[in-house]
């Protein structure tokens, strides 16, 4: 479904992705991450032009296999990671590892790939979902491969910065630190997000905002100068814009 005609759901989450990028920051892409990658690109042509990306895949990535880069990434090094969650719950917290009960889950999946470690050490994690339903949104999660939040004796730099979805913005608020609707997507009611999600997002208090679409200028710049780009690491995904290029 496309929110609006003139551009798609991942159009749109790529343009909100790279809005949450600041110039001068490092910023890393994992694996199978084609919209973050997307994002990274975007806000490197537009607002954020001295912004450091690595993405996993690039032809010229710098490190010897992952473990090299997870050490840098552990000395500090990363502003911003991109995580998702098959699931994801009201703190944050993510499930990447079963549906069901772990020793006969109706589905298995990849699993956390070091998100655990990602989570903990890089200082701003964006969250996102590719959809926003109340089977990914849950009161609570089948399996905790990472968590949001950990008691002051535990070592970590990184911190939630929101959640990110084709209907908008969850951030964690007040002292509970639990997400709660801070922005919705165009053309989107803040009941309609609540619908689509399995715990409170207290909408009642109604300091929301209505984000803008994307601009001419995110759309002209992701449909050829970032898809040229992402042929060489996506090209399945990049293949979309082929029209555009």
């Amino acid at each position: 479904m496309s929110l609006y005609s003139s551009y798609s759901e991942e159009e749109w989450l790529i343009c909100l992705l790279s809005r949450q990028l600041k110039d001068h920051e490092v910023v890393a892409v994992g694996n199978n991450s084609p919209i973050p990658a997307a994002a990274s690109l975007l806000a490197r042509a537009l607002h954020a032009r001295q912004t450091e990306v690595y993405i996993l895949g690039q032809p010229d990535w710098p490190f010897e296999g992952t473990k090299e880069f997870f050490d840098w990434m552990q000395r500090g090094t990363v502003d911003v990671f991109f995580l998702s969650g098959a699931q994801i719950d009201r703190s944050g917290n993510i499930n990447l590892h079963v549906i069901g009960n772990y020793e006969a889950p109706k589905v298995r999946l990849p699993g956390g790939a070091g998100s655990a470690v990602v989570y903990f050490m890089c200082k701003r994690i964006l969250l996102f979902k590719t959809d926003h339903t109340r089977k990914g949104f849950p009161e609570k999660l089948d399996f905790v491969t990472s968590v949001a939040r950990s008691s002051q004796d535990v070592f970590r730099r990184g911190q939630l910065e929101g959640v990110f979805t084709p209907l908008g913005i969850l951030k964690p608020q007040d002292e509970d630190h639990l997400l709660r609707l801070t922005a919705v997507a165009p053309g989107v009611t803040a009941s309609e997000v609540q619908a689509q999600t399995g715990f409170d997002l207290g909408i009642e208090r109604g300091d929301y905002l209505e984000l803008q679409p994307p601009t001419s200028l995110e759309l002209n710049t992701l449909r050829s100068a970032v898809a040229k780009e992402l042929q060489s690491i996506y090209p399945e995904f990049a293949k979309q814009w082929n029209h555009s290029a």
